[in-house]
């Protein structure tokens, strides 16, 4: 497949995973612990259901203790959302998930575009 969406360039360069420090210390400001495990939210996107559809079925697949896989119109793109499984909130950890999900993502021409904890 051809990536249109998610080109190599920036899969190449825009992981970001510094962003993961911010996110985490304003989660840390509402009482959560860096040794408290909890799901995550996670938001991709891509431009055409179809490689929406093949992402989030291949998500279902992958990782059945992920819930709540649902596929969105997102001003023209398409938003594949879901919840994992409960997991450490630390650096390492998160970084290890944000990098699985980043390659995975661009298999499929789906950029990962954010996270969130509920707190």
């Amino acid at each position: 497949m051809q990536n249109t969406f998610f080109d190599l360039e920036s899969y190449e360069n825009d992981i970001e995973l510094e962003v993961n420090r911010d996110v985490l210390e304003r989660i840390y400001a509402d009482g959560i612990k860096p040794t408290d495990i909890l799901p995550i939210e996670f938001y991709f996107l891509t431009d055409t259901k179809e490689k929406a559809v093949l992402f989030g079925d291949h998500l279902i697949s992958k990782f059945p203790e992920y819930e709540n896989i649902e596929i969105d119109d997102y001003d023209g793109d398409f938003e594949i959302s879901g919840i994992t499984d409960p997991k450490k909130m630390n650096l390492e950890s998160v970084n290890e998930w944000n990098k699985t999900m980043w390659h995975l993502g661009y298999k499929f021409d789906c950029k990962l575009d954010g996270w969130q904890v509920g707190t």
